[in-house]
């Protein structure tokens, strides 16, 4: 999974079946008295008297946790910013790219946004027993761009885990890809460096992972992309679930190396005389360092048709073409004085068959005689339509108490979106946002 650590309070919550029951050193008190102190009543008065032992004290094991753990992250903050977008949506909701400037009247006017939108809250139960269950949610919407009380609530995490024997997982549901377990330090937390290097998103699917000794090795069936629509589309008809493999390196607390694999057959016009069958295929690596105070992440990836599996990648296949890309990201925080840490962060995605993909939107029409024109509308269809994105971040925080943190954070994105040649013959498809985040972050 992720490896994104979220500092957490523990909700604990016991059940006795015959009403509460008395404390462990209650019980230690009314019982017989120690050996040592039976032996200090038989001796010669005249001999030192022994101090009877302390009663017994119930230790908790390491391994002992809450039957039911609530975390969380509550993200009020402000973004100003120029010419961004939120996976195509011309607004500061989790910024990932330059802006089409086809959807915007003025792309380089600078605009202002105070959000609490990317705040979440998780439940999770059964941990430290051999099955668990997790279930998280955020309030996220790309489509309202500064929507105060009308954020929505949208499922990150629901699964549920099994551990038949020391070693050994099986889980069910919804969580983060197998394919690309690493996330990088950003208080852009759902903006991450997608579409700018990092390939991975959630995912539901069936995992077994087996730990022998540093040695981790996984593999995964999961649903191929998802569909929002109210009927079965080429997800469902696809009928060939990803297929993920995974190898590891762990050496405890200093490094985490390794390599994945995900592919599948995917489905075009899926039960029409025109139906199509495409590969879709990618390979990851992926290495997290820590020395002392410095943590080092980072992933390389390459791969074809990658967003038609709902990785949060630039190509995007179609019946007739596949398209192929590379990418990869580094991430680095040193946390020092106790209460400060800074990161710095890379990334780009470069979609290599650029002849192939498709632009991300319908263009517009132009007004004739008396018919008006129509302006260009997304495709989603289409996948991001970006040829090239590169993003740059640098961050600051101060943590004066537990869980809270006082964060600021420019980032810089160069992007080249591909334009039809009527808009191209108009505007620059290379473009270059900014922005700078500031306010606060409170884990539980």
């Amino acid at each position: 999974m992720s490896t994104w650590k979220t500092p957490s309070a523990t909700l604990v919550v016991s059940l006795s079946l015959a009403g509460v029951a008395a404390p462990a050193t209650g019980r230690a008190q009314t019982a017989d008295p120690p050996p040592q102190a039976a032996a200090a009543e038989a001796a010669p008065a005249e001999a030192p008297r022994a101090a009877p032992a302390p009663p017994p004290v119930e230790q908790k094991k390491p391994e002992d946790k809450p039957l039911v753990r609530v975390y969380g992250i509550v993200k009020p903050t402000v973004v100003v910013g120029n010419g961004l977008e939120s996976f195509g949506n011309p607004n500061y909701v989790a910024p990932a790219a330059a802006a089409n400037p086809l959807f915007l009247p003025d792309p380089d006017a600078v605009g202002l946004s105070f959000q609490a939108q990317q705040t979440r809250i998780g439940v999770a139960v059964g941990e430290g027993t051999p099955v668990r269950a997790q279930v998280e949610v955020d309030l996220v919407d790309f489509a309202k761009s500064s929507p105060a009380q009308a954020m929505s609530l949208r499922v990150r995490q629901a699964f549920v885990e099994w551990s038949p024997a020391d070693g050994h997982k099986l889980t069910l549901g919804q969580l983060w890809d197998v394919f690309s377990p690493l996330n990088t330090h950003t208080y852009n937390i759902v903006g991450g460096l997608f579409q700018s290097g990092n390939s991975g998103f959630v995912r539901h699917q069936f995992i077994y992972l087996a730990n022998l000794g540093n040695v981790e090795l996984g593999a995964a069936l999961g649903l191929v992309s998802q569909n929002v629509t109210a009927i079965l589309n080429n997800v469902e008809y696809s009928r060939t679930p990803t297929a993920a493999l995974r190898a590891s390196y762990r050496a405890e607390k200093t490094a985490w190396v390794g390599a994945s694999l995900i592919g599948t057959q995917l489905t075009f016009d899926a039960n029409q005389p025109t139906e199509e069958g495409r590969l879709a295929l990618g390979g990851n690596l992926f290495a997290e360092l820590t020395a002392g105070s410095l943590n080092v992440r980072a992933e390389a990836y390459g791969g074809q048709n990658l967003a038609n599996l709902g990785a949060l990648t630039l190509a995007q296949g179609y019946r007739t073409t596949d398209v192929t890309e590379v990418g990869g990201w580094v991430s680095g925080k040193l946390t020092f004085l106790d209460k400060h840490s800074v990161h710095l962060v890379a990334g780009a995605a470069v979609v290599a068959s650029t002849d192939a993909l498709r632009i991300g939107y319908t263009p517009g029409t132009p007004a004739a005689g008396d018919v008006p024109g129509t302006a260009p509308a997304r495709a989603a269809g289409n996948g991001p339509g970006i040829e090239r994105n590169v993003t740059l971040r640098g961050g600051y925080a101060f943590a004066p108490l537990k869980g809270l943190s006082i964060v600021v954070e420019p980032s810089l994105m160069l992007t080249r979106h591909k334009l039809d040649e009527a808009a191209a013959a108009q505007v620059d498809a290379d473009r270059v946002g900014w922005g700078v985040e500031t306010g606060a972050l409170y884990s539980f």
